[in-house]
């Protein structure tokens, strides 16, 4: 029996009822890399929901570092059959014995914080990472590769809203674009496997993705103002509050990943929700609004140096998913609900 929280449980189902190409993993081998990140935990979840109500027979493997954090996200689920860690760095080549018929490739720094104090790693973990498992995707002939990437590869084009084709300016001399030029090369990596060895590759470009099982309180804006109506804090905003955001529930990230990878045609494709967007303010004052019992409020405190220091030099566009949606893809998550389930996830209330 797959015992999970409550509210993951109706996220899957949700997923699973959605129109996706589910034989593509039957008796398949699936390999999902960055098992401690929210995103892969979904994924392996996803993956597991399948074998258990649809019996697909897929062997579900995870790749991370830690194995103290992997037993207490998991728990008894390594315990299953089904399922099995590799304990391994990405940037070393993959030890994997048997087959892996796809690979999904989550595993990154996010953090400005980490692109600051370690920029090398960064770059290493998305460049050389990549790297190393298309590499084991192509001699064990994988039928599927798919590449989690970023909005940040855009980088600043002056438009409000990115499509696919938008490239705009990365400055590579400044330490803060590790993460986006690495990540650009990641997704040349699949390209070149694309055209010099015939790989099935994809690329998923997504931009801040929230729900149950983030990390909360890690210094962005969603985890820190979650954090705080989770403990009943005051909201602190580090700026005036007049950035915008535009937040996708983890529920429809996952369709979207699984769409691209089973049913979409092309290479790449944005999915984030485009249609609902929030200032930073505004989120503040929504969080407050909803959960009026922790009796919290808005207020604002000056960002220190360092902090500024990882925040980004230009302003990014929102990723335009009109591509996507017009193969299938949708929110149903709007910002309110999804706010709602992911305190109630962390509460229990």
């Amino acid at each position: 029996m797959l015992e999970l929280n409550k509210v993951i449980l109706e996220d899957l189902q949700n997923v699973c009822a959605r129109k996706i190409n589910w034989d593509k993993f039957r008796n398949a081998s699936v390999l999902v890399t960055g098992a401690n990140g929210l995103i892969a935990t979904y994924i392996i979840y996803m993956l597991l929901y399948l074998n258990e109500y649809q019996d697909m027979g897929i062997q579900v493997i995870g790749l991370a570092r830690n194995p103290q954090k992997v037993a207490q996200k998991y728990g008894s689920l390594l315990e299953r059959d089904d399922f099995r860690m590799i304990y391994q760095d990405v940037t070393k080549p993959l030890q994997a014995e048997g087959a892996v018929d796809y690979i999904i490739h989550t595993a990154s720094p996010t953090g400005p914080k980490q692109f600051m104090d370690t920029p090398v790693d960064t770059i290493l973990a998305n460049v050389a990472g990549a790297y190393h498992l298309l590499e084991a995707g192509r001699e064990k002939q994988a039928k599927g590769f798919l590449l989690l990437s970023t909005r940040e590869i855009y980088g600043s084009g002056g438009k409000d809203f990115v499509m696919e084709g938008d490239y705009g300016a990365v400055d590579p001399t400044l330490v803060r674009s590790c993460y986006p030029e690495s990540k650009r090369m990641s997704e040349t990596l699949c390209s070149a496997y694309r055209a010099q060895y015939g790989m099935n590759c994809k690329v998923v470009r997504i931009a801040h993705t929230y729900g149950p099982g983030m990390i909360l309180r890690d210094g962005r804006v969603v985890g820190d103002f979650l954090g705080n109506v989770v403990d009943g804090k005051d909201i602190t905003m580090n700026s005036d509050g007049s950035g915008t955001l535009a937040l996708t529930y983890i529920g429809d990230v996952l369709a979207g990943i699984m769409q691209a990878l089973c049913n979409f045609e092309d290479f790449v494709y944005n999915i984030s929700n485009s249609t609902e967007t929030t200032s930073v303010r505004e989120l503040a004052e929504t969080l407050c609004a909803l959960f009026p019992e922790k009796g919290i409020s808005p207020r604002f405190q000056p960002a220190s140096d360092r902090e500024k220091a990882g925040y980004l030099a230009n302003k990014l566009g929102f990723l335009d998913s009109a591509k996507a949606i017009g193969e299938g893809w949708e929110i149903q998550v709007p910002l309110a609900e999804g706010m709602r389930r992911t305190v109630r996830y962390f509460t229990g209330c």
